[in-house]
């Protein structure tokens, strides 16, 4: 039983990261976001160009992050789904609440890959 709760907790787990990097690709996206509006509003004031070209690289720096995160959302569905492959016949994590969402999740981030991953 001990073993039981420790499989749910790690599925649990593992759930949880594979929707925190899901959430830090939408941060990076706001950030775009934001710093391009910092960009346009610095070009409309005829901001110094050394203070444009700053920000311009910080958004450089924001948009080299989209394919580090990218690459630990497909290592993490692969990972789950693995790991889900892995308890197929336990009978406690086949009818727990955690694999429904696990599954969800799995979709989830297949369906975001999908939309936001051109080498696909």
């Amino acid at each position: 039983m001990a073993e039981n709760n420790k499989d749910l907790k790690q599925l649990k787990i593992k759930t949880a990261a594979l929707k925190r990097i899901q959430k830090e690709f939408f941060g990076y996206q706001k950030e775009e976001l934001k710093q391009n509006e910092r960009i346009q509003k610095l070009k409309d004031q005829n901001a110094d160009e050394a203070d444009i070209k700053k920000q311009e690289e910080v958004l450089q720096e924001t948009v080299q992050m989209y394919p580090n995160i990218i690459g630990r959302l497909v290592e993490s569905v692969t990972e789950l789904q693995g790991w889900l492959d892995g308890k197929i016949n336990d009978p406690l994590i086949d009818t727990s609440d955690e694999k429904t969402k696990a599954l969800e999740a799995i979709v989830e981030a297949q369906e975001f890959l999908v939309a936001n991953n051109p080498a696909q």
